[in-house]
């Protein structure tokens, strides 16, 4: 289960705010409905423009049973949406102030955005790529997760204490979860009963009973702790920290420091391969991309003049990951296995986030 922490707190905000599927074959290319060569014509064509493309093809980028990433992007209030088979922009999604994260709903049906300045969630329906409703939330909500049942939306507010619910159903704020005073939360994930929560600021990973809406368990990280990974079994929590330029690791059960990487300049997110061996870990001051050796905890390579690389996110297979780059316009795509840059995909202008949408069963090896 994906786990988002903490975003910098040497970034810190100071804006004064109180703030389904039809039945298909998949293709021998093992990446869905069509051939990379038939996409390319179906949405370039050889004269359109990336602009021209995208908005012709805006009704095709809303097919349910497509693969593809979102891209938020907070200085143009859009969301890029990227087709996995081409690697091309092929709709976009205007929102409101600074979107940051984007999630999806079990059925892809749904997607949903934070935006940062405008302190709302904004609720897309991912077929007519458009916004069916905006909920007011908290002040600049930034992380979010969806408990399985799509029914409670689970959002983390940079500004204040709270964790804030969204009924997802009726689309309004449905309660909150108090941290404490002084606690500040960014990112968060959802295994069973406990919902996982980071304090940048605080150097702190909260550990809620969802059930409660209490607080069980605190375990004290490294500096500017940003986005991690919970372990599937909930057993292990891998944990970037900025402020010590590091990849931890720790025991959810007791907290404890099972082992750290070094030398990981500004480590801001980190993705897990499902056989735990090996850990990707971006690294946004360091314009950097680092892969760890869980067996040994050591860095075995850099990709290097990756600006501002922050968020990271594997295609189905783990064969690529695909990071966007905050101080560019642009997602760079990186083959895993032999661990280097193949691509770099234009999209809206300082990407935050990224999320793939795919249905169970659809889309074999993107």
């Amino acid at each position: 289960m994906l786990f988002k922490l903490g975003e910098p707190a040497m970034n810190t905000y100071k804006k004064s705010l109180l703030i389904g599927a039809a039945s298909l074959t998949v293709l021998l290319s093992g990446c869905a409905l069509e051939t990379k060569q038939e996409a390319e014509l179906r949405l370039h064509g050889k004269s359109a423009n990336a602009a021209e493309s995208a908005a012709a093809n805006q009704p095709a980028a809303g097919k349910l049973t497509s693969i593809q990433f979102y891209v938020p992007s907070e200085k143009e209030n859009r969301i890029s949406v990227i087709d996995v088979v081409s690697s091309k922009v092929v709709g976009n999604i205007p929102v409101s102030e600074s979107p940051s994260t984007v999630i999806f709903s079990s059925t892809m049906r749904e997607a949903y955005a934070a935006n940062m300045h405008s302190s709302t969630i904004s609720i897309i329906n991912t077929q007519t790529l458009s916004v069916v409703k905006e909920v007011p939330v908290g002040p600049m909500p930034h992380g979010m997760v969806l408990s399985p049942d799509n029914k409670t939306l689970y959002v983390a507010a940079v500004a204040d204490q709270f964790v804030y619910l969204v009924d997802t159903k009726e689309g309004k704020e449905a309660g909150t979860i108090d941290l404490g005073t002084g606690a500040k939360t960014n990112y968060l994930a959802l295994l069973g009963d406990k919902l996982y929560i980071s304090d940048h600021e605080n150097h702190k990973v909260y550990i809620v009973n969802v059930k409660t809406k209490t607080v069980e368990h605190t375990i004290a990280t490294g500096k500017i702790p940003r986005a991690g990974k919970v372990s599937d079994d909930g057993k292990t929590l891998y944990v970037p920290v900025a402020g010590d330029r590091a990849l931890e690791i720790y025991n959810t059960a007791d907290g404890k420091l099972l082992g750290k990487i070094d030398a990981i300049d500004g480590a801001t997110d980190v993705v897990v391969t499902d056989n735990g061996q090996t850990a990707i870990v971006t690294g946004m001051e360091g314009s950097s991309v680092t892969f760890v050796d869980l067996q040994s905890y050591k860095a075995v390579k850099t990709l290097t003049g990756l600006p501002g690389a922050k968020h990271i996110s594997f295609n189905r297979q783990q064969t690529k990951a695909y990071v966007t780059l905050s101080g560019s316009n642009q997602v760079a795509v990186i083959d895993t296995e032999k661990q280097e840059v193949t691509d770099r995909i234009t999209v809206g202008a300082q990407p935050h986030g990224i999320q793939l949408k795919a249905l169970p069963g659809i889309g074999g090896s993107c």
